[in-house]
């Protein structure tokens, strides 16, 4: 096996009693570093979707309508409004950023859960605000 092995042990013969002591050595320290993923999306805002609504209403359809055949109408349809999406609607790279919160428990979510609820309650009904306090 040709793997270069991340840390050695040797024993440290005390002399003193039969109990000896070892020490190990590590050639790597640290964490390991972060996975680096990426996704594709799209971005839907007020200026991407009036571009889009203005694109299509500049297009004349003519090629669509020309076609007797149902299907060629379609397929020709579709191929203009993809074109048209694709355009107002790129796709952007984007990186996925994961939080490690490994730490908090099942009760602190359970914890966070019943204060978020309570505040939602304490805005319908004022009376709960006092619980909402304590509960905090």
């Amino acid at each position: 096996m040709d793997r270069k092995q991340d840390y050695f042990i040797y024993p440290i013969m005390n002399g003193l009693s039969d109990h000896d002591a070892q020490l190990i050595t590590l050639n790597k320290i640290g964490p390991n570093p972060p996975i680096k993923q990426t996704t594709e999306i799209r971005k839907f805002d007020k200026l991407s979707i009036n571009d889009f609504l203005i694109k299509l209403s500049y297009e004349t359809w003519d090629t669509t309508f020309l076609n007797n055949d149902v299907n060629e109408m379609f397929n020709t349809f579709l191929e203009t409004y993809l074109k048209i999406f694709h355009s107002s609607f790129p796709l952007k790279k984007s990186q996925i950023t994961s939080k490690r919160n490994n730490w908090i428990t099942i009760a602190i979510r359970t914890a966070c859960k019943h204060k978020r609820e309570l505040s939602i309650a304490c805005k319908k009904n004022p009376e709960l605000r006092n619980c909402y306090k304590k509960y905090c």
